[in-house]
């Protein structure tokens, strides 16, 4: 299967009317906002090779899963997506399995969250059960009233943790849905570059207008993705895993060139 992440990051622009209008901000208190206007912008990534399949930017008030469920259709057959637990979402989680072929999703098993146990394979690992709320049948007619997902409960230091997903148990063992859990924060590692590597930590975005804002954006991605590919293909052609290759060097040495 190939491997993909989902996770969004945040981008402040500068404190101008037009663009706080148009991108809005949090609150920090109830007669307050934060000192900055903010962008959202969601990414699917390929782990292994850090490069995006696809993005949606958009103003802060803009729901996260609203801009995930857009780019489902991008997501190939035969791979699974790893998401934080800020995707828990019956129609999304359905959307991903059910719009392709062996397409499989993983995620943390939200707090609170109330289940009937169908099958119990051992070692924490077990078929759950779960009621699809009123709202969200509400808003997709088209979802069971019950739906299931395998929970594997693993040891991560002193505590436990519980992950869902859809991966068949006698295909993927519970160590290695565990494992390739972690394998979500290379999705993090990616907004980090960009923002580190490439803005050099900037507070702000430069631009000042709207339209500038999103090609700025756009202009970021873009070339993260360019980075990327050259250094996955360095990599894979001298026998190494783009994992090995460095992100801040070859942006560096990209740019000296």
């Amino acid at each position: 299967l190939q491997v993909f992440a989902i996770d969004g990051a945040l981008f402040r622009t500068a404190d101008t009317p037009e663009l706080r209008d148009h991108f809005g901000s949090g609150n920090t208190s109830s007669d307050r906002q934060t000192p900055y206007p903010l962008c959202r912008v969601v990414t699917v990534m390929n782990v292994h090779s850090h490069v995006l399949l696809d993005a949606q930017i958009n103003s802060y008030r803009t729901n996260e899963m609203k801009l995930a469920s857009d780019m489902l259709d991008k997501l190939p057959d035969n791979s699974v997506t790893l998401l934080d637990k800020g995707f828990f979402s019956a129609a999304l989680l359905h959307q991903i399995h059910d719009k392709g072929h062996q397409r499989h999703w993983l995620l943390p098993m939200r707090k609170g969250c109330k289940y009937e146990v169908v099958a119990d394979y051992g070692d924490g690992d077990q078929l759950i059960e779960m009621r699809v709320s009123p709202a969200a049948r509400k808003q997709h007619p088209d979802l069971p009233d019950k739906w299931q997902a395998r929970a594997v409960t693993y040891q991560l230091g002193q505590d436990s943790k519980t992950v869902l997903t859809s991966l068949p148990a006698e295909q993927f063992g519970a160590k290695a849905v565990a494992a390739l859990y972690h394998q979500r924060w290379q999705i993090e590692l990616g907004f980090r570059d960009i923002k580190s590597s490439m803005q050099h930590n900037a507070l702000t975005l430069r631009s000042k207008t709207v339209e500038l804002v999103y090609q700025e954006l756009w202009g970021l991605l873009l070339a993260y993705n360019l980075i990327r590919r050259e250094a996955s293909l360095a990599a894979v052609s001298h026998g190494y895993s783009p994992d090995d290759v460095s992100f801040k060097f070859a942006c560096q040495f990209i740019a000296a060139e």
